[in-house]
């Protein structure tokens, strides 16, 4: 009864957001062929001192890094918690790849980013932007509600070269302690991909600091569909995403034996063929190349 009571309080607070539960984000919008790709999420962990001490440092683990994402080789996805030089680094390891948005301080490109990325050769960006999560959205640097940190979401408008699709892309890695801010976070963003998308299909990745009986999701899933639970493929891969440096031999897939917290969503009616959480070792070694495991889905849209 609870979960029910949750789940028509998420509905009625994208309601009264103004986002019309019916008819948005619709992946039949457009008059354009279909286009499948692989998307991707990952919280590739800022660069932080602390971790050095345990191998876990940026220039130990950025080369392992940047090698699983060209082993999983995504069309387009997010990244979190990309600091400048994480950022440099990733753009002239992966350069087939183009890194968009700001990054969350006040001058735009201090702090964390949570840039869309997407291949040079194969889409074109229309528009692209960052938004604060915050109860004044295009002022940058700040804090919004009740969030430790300042907050961003990054979206572009891609268009497939080959058969013209548009759809949007939003990426976002919302607040781990205030539970106002990442609710409010998520809605502000529905509310903005609604007007963004123009009416093509949205995807929609991120780090969200919650699991999926919490109401930010909730909310999230009351208008797009989880990929992992619409998976025509059963989702491979452990269930955990934040896997917090620890390592285990062995990777479960359908036990629940830790948080996730990572996701892929899209608009409804996308089919998804498959979705893999990569739990992928740093070669020869224990350890992982974030504290967070990448998420991918292949989607037709």
């Amino acid at each position: 009864m609870a979960g029910q009571t949750l789940a028509r309080a998420a509905i009625a607070a994208v309601a009264a957001a103004g986002i019309a539960a019916a008819g948005c984000f619709s992946a039949g919008a457009g008059r354009d062929g279909k286009t499948t790709l692989k998307v991707c999420t990952y919280n590739i962990r800022l660069d932080s001192r602390r971790d050095e001490a345990a191998g876990n440092g940026w220039s130990a683990r950025r080369g392992d890094l940047a090698a699983l994402v060209r082993k999983m080789a995504p069309d387009a996805g997010g990244m979190q918690e990309v600091t400048p030089g994480q950022r440099r680094y990733l753009e002239q390891a992966l350069p087939e790849y183009a890194f968009l948005g700001d990054h969350r301080g006040s001058d735009r490109v201090s702090g964390e980013a949570s840039p869309v990325f997407y291949r040079k050769d194969r889409f074109d960006e229309e528009k692209s932007g960052t938004f604060w999560l915050s109860e004044t959205p295009d002022t940058p640097g700040r804090k919004g509600w009740d969030a430790a940190y300042p907050r961003i979401c990054t979206w572009a408008l891609l268009r497939d070269r080959k058969t013209g699709r548009r759809f949007c892309l939003a990426n976002a890695h919302t607040d781990h302690i205030g539970a106002i801010a990442n609710k409010e976070g998520m809605l502000l963003i529905l509310r903005r991909m609604e007007k963004f998308s123009k009416g093509a299909p949205v995807v929609f990745t991120g780090d969200h600091n919650c699991i999926e009986t919490d109401e930010p999701a909730r909310a999230v899933s009351a208008l797009l569909d989880n990929a992992t639970r619409v998976s025509r493929k059963t989702a491979e891969g452990p269930w955990r995403t934040y896997n917090a440096w620890i390592w285990k031999e062995r990777e479960s897939s359908p036990a629940k034996d830790g948080a996730r917290v990572d996701y892929i969503y899209v608009s409804r009616g996308t089919e998804v063929l498959d979705c893999k959480t990569w739990a992928d070792a740093r070669p020869g070694l224990k350890q992982y190349p974030s504290d967070h495991f990448p998420v991918t889905a292949t989607v037709s849209l």
